[in-house]
C-alpha cells in the first residue's frame, strides 16, 4: 500500500491544540509504554482520534458481519459507542458485534470491521498508553499493529485500518469519552 498524500486538516483550534499536545507527548515519550485493559467494563464510550477529533464508528448503522469501521464526526450515536468486555473485546453498542481485524490479518493497511464476537484474538485489543499522555494506542492482539485513521485524513468516512506502530503518528492515538473512572 502506498502512502496517501497528507490530507490532514484540523478544522478547529481546539482540535489543533489537542493534536499538537498529543503529538508532543507521543514524541517526548520514551519507547516503553504501559499496556492495560481498562476497567469500567460494560459502559458505552466513544473513541475519538487524536489527530482528527472524529469518532470510531460502524459505517451506516450496519449490523451485518463484515461491516466496515471508519471515522466520522462524533454524533453520540450507538454506532459510535463501544463497550469493553472483560477480555479485551470492543463490542459496538448498536450492533452487539466485535471490532476486529478480518481473517487474523497481519498485513498493514487491512481495514477494521465488525463481526459476531467469537473469542478470537483478532477481536481482542489492548490500550498502549505512552507515559504522561491522555491518549492511547489500540493494539490488536493478533497482529500487534495499531488502529490508525488511514493517511491521517480528517474526512468523514475515512477507513480505520491497522498499521505499524509509529511514535509520531497522531492518527494512531485515541481517547475515550466519557473518561474511565
Amino acid at each position: 500500500m502506498t502512502a496517501a498524500p497528507d490530507r490532514h486538516r484540523l478544522r478547529t483550534a481546539a482540535g489543533a491544540l489537542a493534536a499538537a499536545g498529543a503529538l508532543a507527548l507521543a514524541l517526548a515519550a520514551p519507547a516503553r509504554a504501559d499496556v492495560i485493559t481498562p476497567g469500567s467494563e460494560g459502559v458505552p464510550r466513544t473513541f475519538v482520534n487524536g489527530a482528527t477529533t472524529k469518532c470510531l464508528e460502524v459505517a451506516d448503522w450496519r449490523t451485518d458481519d463484515g461491516a466496515p469501521v471508519r471515522q466520522w464526526t462524533c454524533t453520540g450515536g450507538a454506532n459510535q459507542q463501544w463497550i469493553w468486555s472483560g477480555d479485551g473485546r470492543l463490542v459496538n453498542a448498536h450492533s452487539g458485534k466485535c471490532l476486529e481485524i478480518p481473517g487474523y490479518s497481519t498485513v498493514w493497511g487491512t481495514q477494521a470491521d465488525q463481526w459476531t464476537c467469537d473469542g478470537g484474538t483478532n477481536q481482542r485489543w489492548q490500550m498502549v498508553i505512552p507515559p504522561r499522555s491522555a491518549y492511547f494506542y489500540l493494539q490488536n492482539s493478533t497482529s500487534r499493529l495499531f488502529l490508525d485513521v488511514s493517511g491521517g485524513s480528517a474526512d468523514d468516512g475515512t477507513p480505520v485500518i491497522q498499521w505499524q506502530p509509529t511514535e509520531s503518528a497522531v492518527n494512531q492515538l485515541w481517547r475515550y469519552d466519557p473518561p474511565w473512572r
